[in-house]
């Protein structure tokens, strides 16, 4: 879609209401007698000039929505498809991610042209968080193509959190194997990463950041991290799990959850976590694609 400077500048809108005009909102109702379906967030378009738009996400919902993140969070390892890598945010990325918006308000997450774009495949891809209800609750994908242009008032996501037809999908990641990492974490755990790779080197800093990362995903031991962006609360445990890791050779599974085991409970006291085998088995792959860069 259109790729100029301009076109990633952020902007927020107040005050913005659904409207049901377009004809792909149109299609998707069910029949004349049914109530009419109103989205928990929507697509609107702004004209900029004869010839471009901005998109922007609109949170319909009642609640402030902690983040919105118009791009890819995740993607799996080529490799091994179990193992998730973060994906770094470029400098539009950054630009268009947006913490704290509130009821109403719309912000803009990319630019359309009625030319260029008018004969291309689009694609938008949005994270963002519900805690509206239990129901709700979790970290939403929101995956819409397109041939041609996004029309305004394009539903994303019904407010009884079905998936309207014109969306190619609608996903919460609750599971610890699909969570994303989340933006609002990105600085701290850039500023981490730094410092491990000053004190040791870039393999070992990643080592620990991506056992930190699992972690804060699987979001054991003190409830909450993962949805209160504390990705840091065991950066500490990662660092002496890596260091003993590698001190100790360890060399299987169990080896790994019995040094992760003796972490936790010096950390917090014994038997005050369970480290979930799971956890340890992803951590041993990383461990393993560690020793493989480091012997090359």
């Amino acid at each position: 879609m259109t790729n100029t400077k301009r076109a990633f500048e952020p902007k927020r809108i107040n005050d913005m209401h659904w409207s049901d005009i377009s004809e792909v909102s149109k299609s998707i109702q069910d029949n004349v007698q049914s109530k009419q379906k109103i989205p928990l967030f929507y697509l609107h378009n702004e004209s900029i000039n004869n010839y471009e738009e901005d998109i922007y996400f609109v949170n319909n919902s009642d609640e402030t929505l902690s983040f919105v993140a118009p791009y890819e969070l995740i993607k799996r390892d080529s490799d091994n498809p179990e193992m998730v890598i973060a994906v770094e945010p470029s400098e539009r990325d950054e630009a268009f991610t947006y913490i704290n918006v509130l009821p109403k308000q719309g912000v803009k997450i990319d630019r359309q042209h009625i030319i260029y774009d008018s004969d291309y495949l689009n694609q938008i891809i949005v994270y963002t968080m519900s805690r509206a209800s239990k129901e709700m609750w979790g970290v939403w994908r929101l995956n819409v193509c397109e041939k041609g242009l996004f029309s305004s008032s394009y539903p994303l996501l019904w407010e009884d959190g079905t998936k309207p037809t014109c969306v190619v999908s609608a996903d919460k990641r609750n599971d610890p194997k699909d969570r994303p990492i989340l933006p609002g974490v990105f600085p701290i755990r850039q500023q981490l990463y730094k410092k491990w790779a000053d004190h040791y080197d870039d393999a070992y800093a990643s080592l620990m950041t991506a056992i930190t990362d699992a972690i804060y995903r699987y979001d054991f031991g003190i409830v909450g991290c993962y949805y209160n962006d504390n990705w840091d609360e065991y950066s500490s445990e990662s660092e002496l799990i890596v260091n003993l890791l590698i001190k100790n050779g360890a060399d299987s599974v169990e080896e790994v959850l019995t040094i992760m085991t003796a972490v936790y409970d010096s950390s917090f006291g014994t038997g005050y976590t369970t480290v979930p085998k799971e956890v340890a088995e992803y951590i041993y792959g990383l461990l393993l694609r560690y020793k493989d860069i480091v012997t090359k």
